[in-house]
């Protein structure tokens, strides 16, 4: 595919000759603030560029070419943004890994992605050292601090200087899914020769001005950059010629503090991250100055109605939704849409793709009634999953349509509404149970914190209905509650969807992009 013909199907951008994408907005401002870091530390754009520079020559002296991959085991630094511009420009596919995981898991990813380069920070050395023993790495490793054993990062940037590399092209980062069932895999999008960093910085420009990106600004990053959505968030806020500001680990009130101290205009979050903004005491949520926001972007699972529409009682009409994957978009929804279609994440035309319901014989569904959702990109490139033709080829339905794996449906008017991840789905005496329904009718309780249901092994029903609830501060997990939660169930829910049993629990693991690790919870029923 040519660059022209990649350019058309992304999205046409105008002709005019603008500043758009970070390397044109650096060397038209190279001292503008380009990322605030954890501790305060700020790097403008001249410096992260020239060090992005340094990144890209490196990698070509250590001999990797066009799709080749580079892994990052790094906290949140703007040492990330450094590491993955640079490999970025050169055709190079940087592979984050999840600084909270084990050896083991650090090693298969390596292995699995046959990354040739890894950059390590100093905190991490310890479990790089065992996973990349355990495999018999050979490849080089960086050290982005001082690390015995390693080469330091500012030798191995003065190796290739500092000077943009020849032959530009631009390369996504290559992205593990969170591997509901066996191991993750690595999401491969093949580089394009021809396509440079501008072109594709362009060619998305349309797709994220949907999702409530505009030029300038402040972005904070609240979420960790090896999960794709806080990751991508910090890299188009600098295609978006914004400042990045880097939070470490979620905390509400800090949250706040960093949007009035900033003025901060763009943030992504989950909805976990509304809900815990939400449950922040009233004299703290007036305390800071929320106005400054433009765009309050949120994706990576279904977020509750009520729980959104507080949001926009609290922020105002800031908030856009997109429904997407590391294996594709789909649509996107901002604030006016959202209000007029309650729940929906966007019509079936919003970002280009085409949405269809289908059945499990693969039959197109009508509106209104639920199936699985497929989508086609026409004139994208197809991502892969690496090393695994079955699985890709699972996703992928007929005439190019392809799922994410989530259960929804289209009403009359191609609206998209979904209803559950299709792994999540419990299937009760023969009949679909949504635990996201149930979720969210439980989540009105006065008494309920958080919530998760999952389905259990049996013997009579096949599978059976358990929450999984953490009770607001001062209220007890006892039989009165389970009484209470039960009244609360039958009067708002079919008898078949309530749950048959309570547990109670201080706190539901999330991932730390906010994602609900339901696996976590429901392993333990059916090893």
């Amino acid at each position: 595919m040519d660059a022209a013909h990649v350019m058309r199907s992304l999205g046409r951008m105008n002709d005019d000759q603008e500043c758009f994408g970070f390397w044109q907005f650096a060397a038209a401002d190279p001292d503008a603030v380009a990322v605030i870091d954890v501790d305060g530390t700020q790097t403008t754009r001249g410096a992260l560029a020239a060090r992005a520079n340094a990144v890209s020559n490196a990698l070509r002296r250590a001999g990797l070419v066009l799709d080749d991959r580079s892994a990052i085991l790094v906290t949140n630094s703007v040492r990330y943004f450094d590491w993955v511009l640079g490999c970025s420009q050169i055709g190079v596919h940087a592979v984050p890994l999840n600084f909270h995981s084990v050896p083991d898991e650090i090693a298969y990813i390596v292995d699995n992605s046959s990354s040739k380069v890894i950059a390590v920070g100093s905190s991490l050395k310890e479990v790089a050292d065992v996973a990349l023993t355990s495999i018999g790495f050979e490849g080089t490793r960086v050290a982005l601090d001082a690390a015995d054993g390693y080469v330091p990062y500012a030798d191995f940037l003065a190796a290739g200087g500092s000077g943009a590399p020849d032959e530009r092209v631009n390369a996504n980062a290559m992205l593990y899914t969170s591997g509901t069932t066996g191991r993750p895999k690595g999401v491969l999008w093949p580089a394009t020769p021809g396509v440079t960093p501008e072109l594709a910085a362009r060619g998305g420009r349309p797709m994220f001005a949907r999702r409530g990106m505009s030029v300038g600004g402040v972005s904070l990053v609240c979420g960790p950059l090896y999960h794709g959505a806080p990751g991508s968030q910090g890299l188009q806020a600098l295609n978006w010629g914004q400042s990045v500001v880097l939070l470490d680990r979620w905390d509400g009130e800090r949250v706040l503090q960093l949007i009035e101290e900033h003025r901060v205009t763009h943030v992504q979050m989950a909805p976990i991250h509304f809900h815990r903004l939400l449950q922040l005491p009233q004299d703290v949520r007036n305390r800071y100055d929320v106005s400054s926001l433009r765009a309050v972007t949120h994706a990576g699972s279904g977020c509750p109605v009520d729980t959104k529409q507080a949001m926009f009682d609290w922020f105002g009409p800031v908030l856009y939704e997109y429904y997407a994957a590391s294996e594709g978009f789909g649509t996107s929804i901002g604030p006016n849409d959202w209000l007029a279609h309650r729940g929906s994440v966007g019509h079936m035309s919003s970002d280009g793709a085409e949405v269809r319901i289908l059945d499990d014989a693969g039959e197109v569904l009508p509106a209104d009634e639920v199936g699985m959702v497929y989508l086609r990109l026409p004139g994208v490139s197809e991502s892969s999953y690496l090393g695994d033709p079955d699985k890709t080829a699972a996703s992928r339905g007929a005439d190019g349509f392809r799922t994410f794996g989530d259960m929804g449906y289209l009403d009359a008017d191609g609206w998209l509404f979904l209803v559950d991840r299709r792994t999540d789905m419990i299937l009760s005496g023969g009949v679909n149970v949504y635990p996201a329904e149930i979720e969210q009718h439980l989540a009105r309780h006065s008494d309920v914190a958080d919530v998760a249901v999952i389905g259990a092994p049996d013997a009579e029903w096949g599978q059976r209905v358990i929450a999984v609830v953490v009770p607001v501060a001062g209220v007890r997990g006892d039989d009165d509650l389970v009484a209470a939660l039960r009244a609360h169930c039958d009067a708002g829910l079919a008898r078949f969807k309530c749950p048959r049993t309570y547990e109670f629990r201080v706190e539901l693991p999330y991932s730390g992009a906010g994602k609900l690790l339901r696996r976590e919870l429901r392993d333990p029923y059916w090893a």
